[in-house]
């Protein structure tokens, strides 16, 4: 395997390069709720935690103006870059203090990302940037399960390199999202909301890949990141071949890593909730 998982450097690259955007027919769920009560055409959305833009691009269509929002100055260059619609922007800010105008949103949405918050201050900033009648959607997905018809088990090597090899450098915050899928009860109080949250968990999205992609994404987990800060690149590099050995060999261990065609699912959890129209 060598160093080559390690290529790309730098946290924000390594994420850009093997994390998805959310599945179109989540995001057509998320905005069929906005307009059940705010009519079109819809102004502003506002993406929290938007990282490189994965899940800002995809609200381009549906909104006027989409805003991503990140603390990473990293992720945000990498955002301007990937860039080619003209009513998306993005800007340097937190999810507790973003910066923009009062009562400025229909929405405000959050992907795999809102287990890093501060939850009561960003529900406050949530609500502050939020219009009457706007809609919170903060959701997520599981582990990757990669699938192959001549191996079931591929699922249970991922989890046992999250639970059990890397269980140590695993951030509480991580397992609110890969474990809990944000069923805490922190994540349901949220003060501006009246009506009763809808959750929903029935999305999913499969994607070609290889074992080098399925390897290449647990090398964005923060639990790997703090290993290879914590233990160096040597080992860290050991724990990826590793990783990948058992995933080759449950294969049958014939072909290389990038030789191998699989489906990659990620089932996705979606919280939605409305701002009071007196708000």
């Amino acid at each position: 395997m060598s160093f080559r998982y390690f290529e790309v450097t730098g946290h924000a690259a390594v994420y850009n390069k093997f994390r998805h955007s959310p599945p179109e027919h989540l995001i057509a769920k998320i905005v069929n709720y906005v307009k059940e009560k705010v009519p079109p055409p819809l102004g502003t959305a506002v993406d929290v935690g938007c990282g490189g833009g994965q899940s800002t691009l995809v609200l381009s269509p549906h909104f006027q103006h989409v805003v991503g929002v990140d603390p990473s100055a990293a992720q945000i260059e990498a955002a301007r870059k990937r860039n080619t619609a003209a009513n998306v922007s993005f800007r340097v800010g937190g999810a507790e203090q973003t910066g923009l105008e009062e009562r400025s949103a229909q929405l405000v949405a959050a992907s795999q990302a809102c287990h890093w918050f501060h939850l009561p201050r960003f529900y406050a900033e949530a609500g502050r940037v939020l219009a009457p009648s706007g809609v919170l959607a903060m959701y997520g997905y599981t582990l990757p399960l990669p699938t192959h018809p001549g191996a079931p088990c591929l699922g249970d090597v991922v989890e046992k390199y999250y639970k059990e090899v890397l269980c140590d450098y695993v951030p509480p915050e991580s397992k609110n999202v890969y474990l809990g899928r944000y069923t805490d009860e922190e994540f349901y109080k949220i003060p501006f909301i009246e009506e009763p949250l809808v959750r929903d968990e029935s999305t999913f999205v499969e994607f070609p890949g290889s074992v080098a992609d399925v390897v290449g994404y647990v090398s964005t987990w923060s639990a790997f990141q703090n290993y290879r800060k914590q233990e160096g690149d040597k080992k860290s590099c050991e724990i990826l071949q590793s990783f990948e050995k058992e995933l080759t060999d449950a294969l049958g261990g014939q072909n290389a890593p990038e030789d191998v065609s699989l489906k990659i699912r990620y089932n996705y959890f979606l919280i939605m909730g409305r701002k009071s129209t007196k708000m």
